[in-house]
């Protein structure tokens, strides 16, 4: 359950990559994560009810305020695709983290955490131009992957010891606090704003934000991070598909071949190591 639960959260986000890279267009990053994540705090109020987080909240929020920065920063100057893409580096970068917080990474798991890495590898490579960190859009979106990575290893391990509900509104806060200020820093403030830009803010606070991160808690006090990462490898894939069906952004062979490794990654680290791990299996 919580495995197909990040699945379909993995899809929105890859989903979302388009929306805010034409939402880019019109605004400033600073001022449309301020005006995202300023909705989503309001719409998890009802959790700040379930307990107290703060320390974890704000440091779980610092990190998630860093990946999405730099993230969408990072999408003024390259494509929905390769953002996607780049984003997907996240996957290797977990492991490592998680296991330097203590974690045991199972043998299985670290199959499909390599079938994912190929993968993701792959799907950055293997389109008509090297999709590296060559140009500042994608060196921005390095720094997001890492700091996405650090905070998958750290809300695995805050969300086991603490309510998962408890975190949602101290991070979802903070990266909307911080935002403000750059976006008023900055001069990023604007209005009116468009149509396209309230319909992506509407879609990423509510969907991509406050339901995808209640989602994520609530799985990562489940699962380990490792696992979490294996399958949020499909984030790259999703934005494949989608900058080519709605932005037509084409994936070249050796990319779809990458989409069908991560696939293959997932499975093996989701399916074959339940089964090792069932306490019926001999």
């Amino acid at each position: 359950m919580a495995a197909f639960a990040l699945l379909l959260i993995t899809a929105v986000w890859g989903w979302t990559f388009v929306l805010v890279k034409d939402a880019m267009g019109e605004v400033g990053p600073f001022w449309f994560l301020a005006l995202r994540f300023s909705l989503a705090s309001l719409l998890a109020l009802p959790w700040v009810r379930k307990g107290s987080a703060g320390r974890a909240s704000a440091i779980l929020g610092l990190f998630l305020f860093a990946g999405y920065f730099f993230q969408t920063w990072g999408l003024k100057y390259t494509t929905a695709q390769k953002s996607g893409l780049i984003t997907g580096l996240s996957v290797v970068l977990v492991p490592l983290f998680a296991r330097f917080l203590g974690e045991r990474v199972p043998p299985w798991t670290g199959l499909g955490v390599g079938l994912a890495t190929a993968g993701v590898a792959l799907l950055a490579l293997g389109g008509e131009e090297p999709l590296g960190p060559t140009g500042l859009g994608d060196f921005l979106t390095v720094i997001c992957a890492v700091s996405f990575a650090l905070y998958i290893a750290l809300l695995a391990s805050y969300a086991k010891k603490k309510r998962p509900g408890s975190l949602l509104p101290g991070q979802l806060g903070t990266v909307a606090v911080l935002s403000l200020f750059g976006s008023a820093a900055f001069g990023e403030v604007a209005w009116p704003l468009s149509r396209q830009v309230w319909e992506a803010i509407l879609i990423t606070g509510v969907l991509a934000s406050t339901l995808a991160y209640c989602v994520l808690g609530w799985a990562e006090s489940r699962a380990s991070a490792t696992k979490a990462a294996v399958i949020l490898a499909m984030e790259p894939v999703f934005a494949g598909l989608f900058g080519w069906v709605l932005r037509g952004e084409v994936l070249g062979s050796l990319q779809i071949l990458g989409g069908v490794l991560v696939l293959g990654g997932i499975l093996v680290a989701s399916v074959i190591d339940a089964r090792k791990n069932r306490p019926d299996n001999p």
